[in-house]
């Protein structure tokens, strides 16, 4: 038996970029940072580790949420990982895993779901 799951919380570095692909697929992703306690500073407040991730969805879901997906809202990120690899202008080789998107859910308080355009009951709008 394989798992590839993953699951975050964070909040979106950027706004997320919609694009299409020549055969039409829309590709959607959006940059999530996650901060997680690494223990306390001199004055005893909690320090933080942050952690950022490249997260990318495809299709309708794609084409539904890129529009509420800005700076600063937090989700709740569920997916898979995928490491991809590829050659850049110059011909140099670079790769970098990403989460592929199965699963979204926003996750702040009700006015930031409200600014999101996000109902009370945070049903995705698709």
């Amino acid at each position: 038996m394989y798992l590839n799951k993953v699951m975050f919380v964070g909040n979106l570095t950027r706004d997320a970029e919609l694009r299409q692909t020549s055969g039409g697929l829309s590709i959607a992703s959006f940059g999530l940072a996650v901060n997680t306690p690494a223990g306390k500073d001199e004055q005893g407040n909690t320090k933080y580790d942050a952690m950022f991730i490249d997260v990318v969805m495809f299709g309708k879901r794609a084409e539904a949420l890129s529009q509420y997906l800005n700076k600063g809202i937090k989700v709740y990120v569920e997916g898979r990982l995928q490491y991809r690899t590829w050659e850049d202008n110059n011909g140099n080789k670079r790769s970098k895993h990403e989460v592929i998107l199965t699963d979204l859910q926003f996750a702040g308080n009700k006015s930031q779901a409200a600014d999101a355009g996000d109902n009370t009951d945070n049903d995705i709008p698709f």
